[in-house]
């Protein structure tokens, strides 16, 4: 009995017992606070559509460079079919209403995790990174964007994500 119970605290502080998700495993359902109103951002909301999650930071200087692509792709591949939810990973909601009000007529949505809970469930750290959900809220694929290949990456992913039925 003492064996399992060393283990299980070598498990909990090791980090082992963070898993990252993979494809095929269910999203969390809470995806933090709307940066702007406050409420919970629940990924059920979103059921139908192709989810996408973007983590980044406000002192992450690529995360700059992938914010308005989120935008981007958000408008160019619509709200029938996909849903871009931007999460600001341990800022302030008024920090990250100031950088995304530069992003005109935003039609993603900005989200906050302050404490870096929700990023946590996902079991990654890295920003910026994108996660893929299908209609069905499973991952669907999954990519950290180091670079601009990453992020053209990251688009084709949520592309074929949108074309798979």
């Amino acid at each position: 009995m003492a064996r399992l119970f060393a283990f299980t605290l070598i498990l909990l502080f090791s980090g082992l017992s963070e898993a990252k998700l993979s494809v095929g495993d269910p999203a969390p359902f809470r995806l933090g606070k709307n940066a702007k109103g406050g409420e919970e951002i629940i990924l059920q909301d979103y059921t139908g559509k192709i989810t996408v999650v973007h983590f980044w930071a406000s002192w992450c200087d690529y995360c700059f460079k992938s914010l308005p692509a989120m935008e981007y792709m958000q408008e160019q591949l619509g709200l029938a079919n996909l849903q871009v939810i931007s999460i600001a990973v341990k800022d302030e909601p008024k920090t990250v209403n100031k950088i995304t009000a530069e992003l005109k007529d935003l039609s993603m949505v900005s989200g906050v995790d302050k404490a870096g809970k929700v990023m946590e469930s996902f079991g990654d750290d890295y920003m910026p990174n994108v996660w893929i959900i299908g209609r069905d809220g499973r991952i669907s694929a999954q990519t950290q964007v180091k670079n601009d290949d990453d992020l053209k990456k990251a688009i084709k992913l949520v592309e074929a994500a949108i074309r798979a039925k």
